[in-house]
């Protein structure tokens, strides 16, 4: 084996909350009553030939930290370690059996769907600090490989045209109404790993795009990411395994046109589906090669971000009206809409929303961060990203190997395509931006990428 300038190290630390803490994920209250297994904040730290701490890569079981939350563990791992902000990127994997970590700002929201328990939100900034730091005391000359997969067979589509003309979100399987799914899955696996020269072990960054929203209830669990990087971790024993998921906003696990597709949900499914990842990933790790040639002191490490200015829809005074109305109707419990699939929820969420926008302006600022290793390039966008606008990234990319992270650094709802805000339905309604998203999101993310090549 040739001797490699780079250095990589991991560390993972446990970040599963106290019981009784608010879950995630569902538009009622949920307070967690059992474990079904851990959270963990998951490091990588990587460095050049001086021994610099060059970027740190933070994989967390959340359903999506916030982005003051964020900053603030930023900004102590910049304390720790002398980072900028640029050169650590948050990714939070999306279970929905997670803790609430975005803040919540409406007191009655709060009591009846949840909000961030306060003590554990200070403990869980330190402990994803904590995995920065341990990760960076673990480094060790790693030489870097790289290898590609594809699983088609445990995601799906989400978004269906309807026979009324109408987009619906989850219509049901075997629904009679559904004429087409909108959208198209992103199959693909990628595999990057930092294997130790010395043989003490090796580092597994797996890449896919599905929605961790299979086990439900009120136990927490890191849902199907945490099963496969157990069932790896079986295969390979002396490895350690992270997960960043991709652009999954209209991806998840249900086939809704084939009634014949044993596609389930719960715990025990959530296993098997990450199981199936854990094989594909397997598979992948058999043909492992080198990125390209790299020669001795040749590694090239760069790192920015760009905050862009996104605008947000235009609420009149007849909209924020009927908006307030429809959430004390929702929070009395006399509010209903009817429509199958997640039509209901898709309007309740409009009324958040419509309450947010009014309070935000005109625009917001996003985040959009690159982390890059030679020709391997991460994107950070803090939202739920569709996967078009995702693949739109990766096929413009400079990088030749380039993996989008989902809910980097922050979680501003869905960022659907300029489509689908056409078109409506759940995803378009549960945000506060304008069709003009995807353009921007993709435009800036690759003059970010060309600014570091």
């Amino acid at each position: 084996m040739e001797t490699s300038n780079l250095k990589a190290g991991f560390a993972k630390v446990d970040i599963t909350p106290p019981l009784a803490v608010c879950m995630a994920g569902y538009f009622h209250r949920r307070e967690a009553e059992g474990i079904l297994d851990p959270l963990y904040a998951s490091a990588i730290a990587v460095s050049d030939a001086k021994d610099d701490i060059k970027w740190i890569l933070i994989s967390c079981d959340l359903i999506g930290l916030g982005s003051e939350y964020a900053n603030l563990a930023k900004e102590l791992i910049g304390e720790r370690l002398g980072l900028t902000k640029e050169q650590v990127m948050i990714h939070s994997t999306h279970t929905h059996t997670g803790p609430h970590t975005r803040l919540v700002d409406d007191k009655e929201k709060a009591r009846q769907m949840g909000s961030p328990d306060d003590a554990y939100m200070e403990m869980l900034i330190r402990k994803i600090a904590d995995a920065a730091q341990l990760a960076s005391n673990n480094l060790r000359y790693a030489a870097l490989d790289i290898g590609y997969g594809s699983e088609d067979s445990i995601s799906f589509i989400r978004r269906f045209r309807m026979k009324d003309g109408s987009i619906t979100t989850n219509p049901g399987r075997g629904n009679p109404d559904i004429v087409e799914p909108i959208g198209e899955i992103d199959p693909a696996v990628g595999v990057v790993r930092f294997k130790y020269q010395d043989g003490s072990g090796e580092i597994l960054i797996v890449n896919f795009t599905l929605h961790p929203d299979m086990t439900g209830g009120s136990r927490f669990s890191a849902d199907y990411p945490g099963h496969m990087k157990c069932a790896v971790k079986k295969q390979i024993p002396n490895c350690e395994v992270m997960y960043i998921n991709g652009a999954a906003g209209d991806i998840n696990h249900i086939d809704a046109m084939n009634l014949d597709h044993n596609t389930t949900s719960g715990y025990e499914y959530s296993k098997k589906v990450g199981s199936i990842l854990a094989a594909e990933v397997i598979k992948v790790y058999q043909r492992l090669a080198s990125p390209q040639e790299i020669g001795e002191d040749s590694h090239s490490i760069r790192f920015g971000h760009k905050l862009i200015e996104v605008p947000l829809r235009e609420i009149n005074n007849e909209q924020i009206e009927k908006a307030h109305n429809d959430i004390q109707s929702f929070y009395d419990g006399t509010w209903s809409v009817k429509g199958a699939g997640m039509a209901s929820t898709a309007e309740i969420s409009a009324a958040f929303q419509t309450v947010k926008i009014y309070k935000l302006g005109n625009t917001m600022s996003l985040e959009i961060q690159v982390v890059a290793l030679d020709d391997i390039a991460y994107v950070g966008l803090p939202g739920e990203v569709f996967s078009q606008i995702g693949r739109r990234i990766k096929e413009g990319s400079p990088f030749k190997n380039t993996f989008i992270s989902s809910l980097a650094n922050g979680s501003h709802g869905y960022f659907p395509t300029r489509s689908a805000f056409n078109e409506g339905g759940y995803e378009a309604k549960n945000n506060p931006f304008t069709e003009e998203l995807e353009d921007l999101l993709v435009e800036n993310s690759l003059k970010l990428l060309n600014s570091l090549i």
